[in-house]
């Protein structure tokens, strides 16, 4: 059995099984872990969308990459993670966030004990909030209390609790209870945006300005395919466009240009990812004015051209429909294997009703995850510059 395996998870025959009584797997233990190269299928609770290890084990873990969240927090001794060339030293209480496809590794310097959450995190996508998380989980995230005073605390404790409520049950995992702390620590998150935090009223007059670029934040969000200039959001807040300026970036710590821009790649990731409509149609479905302009700005802002962006999604797509079809051609040949065996079994229908059925638990088929989209290295608000473009699909 692979050696490297036998040391990350604790369920090979050759290991001596260390872990606590009231840290023991839900459901099922660990089955196997499967690489295709880099690329890990990971072993989530059946018919969940997570798995939450209570790792004491002393061993490294080579590099590798999933389509799921990972965090890990560790409770005693330091950890030692290596995430895009990025060496990060935990700290017991520290807490990383390595988001989902980015490469990563672990060298276990000393014993020790921790927490290693792994978390689908698509449904995030649905949320109106999930633009002010991009920042967070476009790189790892060192959570503690240096780098979130104000938060830490909180964040912490919402984890423990998920611990309580993972490890509570024998045969079962209630994933509401579950993800509703995990939506609270990202609430937690996004609260510390720009663009989240609420604007301080003490008086009329404060509250009437805010009032104002709320509902001028509101209309750029509804209408960014539209033609919006300084200009006119300066008319439409009531202010001379030197004041305008100087108030918007007050209140939300971004200028107005740099808002609508992220506001605007936004919605072209969106329309890249599921649309069918060109990356031209997609530029004036933006607010952009020509093919040129819209491919810079989207350059500048995600490191690669339209059409890149598009053939990583579409890759990623035709990959999940691959595995997805692989995994249901499986399942079928296996539905077909047990009905060939019924078939040619002799013997009456009271003789098969009495013999003994027996269910091997590890061999569960693994729940399909749905890929995650591609985490793609970017700069939120930046000045575009020239660039070369290619042709658009």
């Amino acid at each position: 059995m692979n050696k490297e395996i036998i040391q990350h998870h604790d369920f090979g025959a050759e290991y001596e099984d260390s872990t606590p009584l009231i840290y023991s797997q839900p459901v099922r233990n660990f089955s196997k872990r499967v690489l295709h190269g880099e690329d890990e299928d990971v072993d989530l609770v059946p018919e969940t969308s997570m798995r939450i290890w209570y790792n004491n084990q002393f061993g490294s873990f080579a590099q590798h990459k999933h389509d799921v969240l990972e965090i890990c927090i560790p409770i005693e001794n330091e950890y030692k993670y290596i995430v895009n060339g990025k060496s990060f030293l935990l700290s017991p209480g520290d807490i990383l966030f390595i988001p989902p496809g980015m490469l990563h590794e672990i060298e276990c310097l000393n014993e020790g004990c921790r927490f290693i959450y792994l978390f689908s995190i698509d449904f995030l996508k649905e949320f109106y909030e999930f633009s002010f998380l991009t920042d967070f989980l476009n790189e790892p995230r060192l959570v503690n209390e240096s780098s979130y005073p104000t938060l830490y605390g909180k964040i912490y404790s919402a984890f423990m609790a998920i611990n309580d409520q993972y490890f509570m049950y024998t045969n079962m995992v209630l994933e509401m209870p579950i993800y509703a702390k995990l939506l609270e620590v990202f609430s937690l998150i996004a609260s510390v945006h720009p663009q989240f935090s609420p604007i301080r009223t003490e008086d009329a007059k404060t509250k009437s300005k805010y009032e104002k670029f709320r509902a001028l934040i509101n209309h750029i969000n509804s209408h960014y395919m539209e033609e919006i200039t300084l200009e006119w959001a300066a008319d439409y807040a009531g202010f001379s466009k030197f004041h305008f300026s100087r108030l918007f970036k007050e209140y939300t710590d971004v200028t107005f240009a740099d808002y609508l821009m992220h506001r605007r790649m936004q919605a072209a990731k969106i329309l890249l990812s599921e649309s069918g409509s060109t990356v031209t149609e997609i530029a004036f479905q933006t607010g952009f004015n020509n093919l040129t302009s819209f491919t810079r700005s989207f350059r500048n802002s995600t490191g690669m051209t339209p059409s890149e962006f598009r053939q990583i999604k579409q890759a990623q797509a035709a990959a999940a429909a691959e595995k997805e079809a692989a995994a249901l051609a499986a399942a079928s040949d296996v539905e077909s294997g047990s009905t060939d065996a019924l078939s040619s079994t002799s013997g009456s229908e009271v003789r098969l009703a009495s013999a003994p059925a027996s269910h091997d638990s590890s061999s569960d088929t693994e729940s399909i995850i749905p890929d995650t989209p591609v985490t793609l290295p970017h700069s939120v608000f930046t000045t575009a510059s020239d660039f070369d473009f290619t042709d658009e699909m």
